[in-house]
């Protein structure tokens, strides 16, 4: 009997693995939304590789979208390197429904202007929104790639909170996108970031809090 109850056991179904790439599918789907109705509309620079492809897009003719393609496909690298093949397969993943939900969304919400004209209000329901996308993907060891691989690369190989981690990561990318584009972009650029990488940590605590795996 207790051999037949084992074997049952064993031929159980996991589903695991598919509520994890649900979830993954998901944050990748908020993320890329939020990205293009509240962040690109205002340049604004919340790290990653969104924040680098708005720097680019000012001395290149390529769209922010297209850029954040080329920069996640040479980062994904780190993650086959640092990560590890599981991880790695999640923030290839996270990577790359991120980066093709961002283009679609690109080509469906082509505003003439910002739905939210204030800068600021922008960059705070944006970050929130990124943080609660970001840290859904976290939890199941994915991300949307770019500098989140290398937060990812930075708290497997320390103590740091993966949200301290990206602002790390991230802070240098926001100072150098306002210092070209003055104090406006900057400040509010600053406070989404704050806001992002914060509620990163909160958002993952909040999940663990309830178990939902």
């Amino acid at each position: 009997m207790a051999l037949f109850e084992m074997n049952r056991s064993e031929n159980k179904l996991n589903f695991k693995p598919f509520f994890e790439y649900f979830l993954i599918l998901i944050g990748s789907a908020l993320y890329a939304l939020a990205t293009v109705i509240f962040i690109f509309p205002h340049s604004l620079l919340l790290g990653g590789t969104s924040g680098i492809s708005v720097i680019l897009n000012s001395f290149i003719s390529f769209s922010p979208g297209k850029i954040l393609v080329a920069i996640n496909f040479l980062l994904i690298v780190l993650a086959f390197v640092f990560l590890g093949k599981d991880m790695a397969i999640k923030t290839l993943v996270g990577s790359v429904l991120t980066t093709v939900l961002v283009g679609a969304f690109e080509s469906v919400f082509a505003f003439s202007a910002p739905i939210i004209n204030n800068i600021f209000l922008s960059a705070g329901i944006g970050a929130a929104l990124i943080a609660i996308a970001s840290g859904v993907m976290f939890y199941v060891d994915s991300s949307s790639g770019g500098t989140d691989i290398i937060a990812l690369i930075i708290k497997k190989f320390s103590n740091m909170k993966i949200g301290k981690a990206l602002l790390v990561t991230d802070l240098l990318i926001v100072l150098i996108g306002g210092a070209l584009s003055g104090w406006t972009l900057l400040l509010s650029s600053f406070l989404g970031l704050l806001i992002k990488t914060l509620g990163i940590d909160g958002i993952i605590a909040g999940i663990k809090s309830v178990n939902i795996k």
